[in-house]
């Protein structure tokens, strides 16, 4: 079963899914018995307001958890190989993958952590993932795209190196 951290970086980098969420959160009150009031908003709540009461649940279980921290950033990268095996089972589109890609490459751009002033910090596992989604329009098809499967082939060694490194 996922983490409300888990859910919250798919919603910060990819599309809020109404049914899922509530899914989610009926798992979860099923399977636990400590369940934080705020599993229980989700239930009724708005799609524009799921993510400050995930943002609230992770916030309590790691203070220091925030769109840019690392921790959510090897949650956004497992996410995305989550994705790329669809993609590769050609379950989603190169349209689906590079929103994603560009929002995870958005999201994390200058990112802090702890570089001199002079050098901005860049997801380095995306390698050059973003620019070859470049251009990627709804015309793209998985058979027209074949230098983004093999792009996308060719980066996930190194998205599983890093994950690793920085657990």
């Amino acid at each position: 079963m996922k983490t409300h951290q888990e859910v919250l970086v798919e919603c910060w980098f990819d599309k809020t899914d109404v049914e899922s969420i509530r899914q989610w959160a009926c798992v979860f009150i099923e399977k636990n018995n400590n369940i934080p009031q705020e599993v229980f908003e989700l239930l009724d709540a708005k799609k524009d307001h799921f993510e400050d009461i995930l943002f609230r649940l992770s916030a309590a279980a790691e203070p220091d958890f925030s769109p840019q921290s690392l921790s959510a950033e090897i949650l956004a990268a497992k996410y995305l190989i989550n994705l790329i095996k669809k993609y590769l089972n050609d379950e989603i589109t190169p349209m689906d993958i590079c929103k994603v890609i560009n929002n995870i490459d958005c999201g994390f751009m200058n990112a802090p952590r702890d570089l001199p002033g002079n050098v901005s910090y860049y997801p380095c596992w995306l390698g050059n993932l973003y620019s070859s989604c470049d251009w990627c329009d709804e015309t793209w098809t998985n058979s027209n795209a074949p230098h983004l499967k093999q792009d996308i082939e060719n980066q996930l060694p190194q998205i599983h190196d890093w994950i690793k490194n920085n657990q």
